[in-house]
C-alpha cells in the first residue's frame, strides 16, 4: 500500500424522487423553444426537491457515503463543500458544511467551501482534499460534499436560447490516504477571470429586493465565444501527462451533464467512443453541477469492473474554470 496515494473509497448521491419534465418547466418559466432545442439539450426531466432543504440532502448523501466507506464521521479530518447554488440560509453568513459537521458528529474535522466555478467546483475540492491528506501526516480521511437547490424561476439557464436545465440533488465522496482504488493521480485547474460575470445572479446578496433580479443570467454571446473547450482540452492533456498516461489509455471520461451537444463536443475532442462516457444521467436528471461527476462516477462503477484502468474527469466550468483529474480505478 502506497500511503502517499489518496483515493475515493466511497461515493453517494441523494436525488429527490419528485421529478418534472422539461416541457413542463419550459411552460412554467416562459420558455418558447421547439423540439430542436429539446434534442440539443437531451434532457427529459429533472429532480426537484419537495420540501427537502439543501443541508438535508447533503446529510443524506454524506451518511450514505460514510456507511459505504465503513468509517465513522468522527474519523474525518475535514469537510469540503463544493456547492454552487444557495442552501438553507443566506451565504456567506451561514455555512452548510458547519451544520454537516455538527449533525454527522465529525468533531475533529474542520470545514471549508468553494464558490463559483460551475461543475469544476468538484474538481477544485478533489484537488484540495488530496493535497491536504498528502501534506499532513496526521490526516487520514476527508469528506467532499455538495448540494444544489435551484433558485425558483432559474431552472432553465438562458431561457431565450436554453443551454441546460438544472435539477436539485446532493452528492458526497470520501477520500482516504493509502487507498488502492479510485486513486487521484493528478489534477490541473485553470480559470479565466475575464469571464467572472458570464454566469451570475444579478441580485447579489442584499443589493435588490426585486424577485426578477434573482433569476440566473448567462451572457450567451460571451459564453459561446469563450475558449472553454480549448481550455478543458489543455488541462486534461496536462493532467494526463502528469499522471504518465495518454488519451488512448483512458478507459472512461467523466463529464458534466450540461447538454447533449456539450457532451458530444468533449467526446469528439478526445475521440472517445460513446461507451466511454455516461450520458444516460443527463436525460433523467439534467445538470446538477458538481454532483454530475459523482452520479456519473457511480454509474461507471456499476457498468463493470475497471480495476487498474485510468479515467479522466473534466469540465470547462461554464467557461471560466477549466479542470481535469486523472483517476486510477
Amino acid at each position: 500500500m502506497n500511503t502517499t496515494e489518496v483515493g475515493i473509497i466511497a461515493a453517494a448521491c441523494h436525488l429527490p424522487s419528485n421529478r418534472r419534465t422539461v416541457d413542463d418547466l419550459f411552460r412554467e418559466e416562459g420558455v418558447k423553444a421547439g423540439g430542436d432545442t429539446l434534442t440539443r439539450l437531451g434532457i427529459d426531466r429533472v429532480p426537484l426537491r419537495n420540501g427537502e432543504s439543501g443541508s438535508f440532502m447533503a446529510l443524506a448523501a454524506s451518511q450514505e457515503a460514510l456507511q459505504r466507506a465503513g468509517i465513522d464521521a468522527a474519523q474525518l479530518d475535514f469537510i469540503i463543500d463544493y456547492t454552487i447554488l444557495p442552501q438553507d440560509y443566506l451565504v456567506p453568513a451561514w455555512n452548510m458544511s458547519n451544520r454537516l459537521q455538527h449533525e454527522l458528529g465529525a468533531k475533529k474535522a474542520f470545514t471549508v467551501g468553494f464558490s463559483g466555478g460551475g461543475a469544476s467546483n468538484f474538481l477544485v475540492s478533489l484537488s484540495s482534499g488530496v493535497a491536504m491528506l498528502q501534506a499532513n501526516d496526521n490526516f487520514k480521511a476527508g469528506l467532499l460534499v455538495g448540494s444544489e437547490v435551484t433558485i425558483p424561476g432559474s431552472r432553465v439557464v438562458n431561457p431565450s436560447d436554453p443551454v441546460t436545465v438544472l435539477g436539485d440533488g446532493a452528492s458526497a465522496v470520501i477520500l482516504q490516504k493509502g487507498a488502492t482504488t479510485g486513486v487521484v493521480l493528478s489534477t490541473e485547474l485553470r480559470s479565466d477571470g475575464a469571464n467572472h460575470d458570464v454566469y451570475y445572479i444579478p441580485g447579489g446578496a442584499l443589493a435588490h429586493d426585486q424577485p426578477e433580479m434573482y433569476r440566473m443570467q448567462l451572457d450567451k454571446t460571451r459564453y459561446d465565444s469563450s475558449a472553454k473547450f480549448e481550455a478543458v482540452r489543455d488541462v486534461a492533456t496536462q493532467a494526463m501527462q502528469r499522471a504518465g498516461v495518454t488519451a488512448d489509455s483512458i478507459s472512461f471520461a467523466l463529464y458534466p451533464n450540461i447538454s447533449c451537444d456539450d457532451q458530444a463536443r468533449f467526446q469528439e475532442m478526445f475521440n472517445f467512443k460513446p461507451e466511454q462516457m455516461c450520458v444516460t444521467n443527463r436525460a433523467e436528471n439534467g445538470h446538477l453541477h458538481g454532483t454530475d461527476f459523482v452520479l456519473n462516477y457511480l454509474s461507471m462503477l456499476e457498468s463493470g469492473n475497471r480495476s487498474g484502468q485510468h479515467v479522466v474527469a473534466a469540465s470547462h466550468g461554464m467557461g471560466y474554470l477549466a479542470g481535469a483529474s486523472v483517476i486510477r480505478c
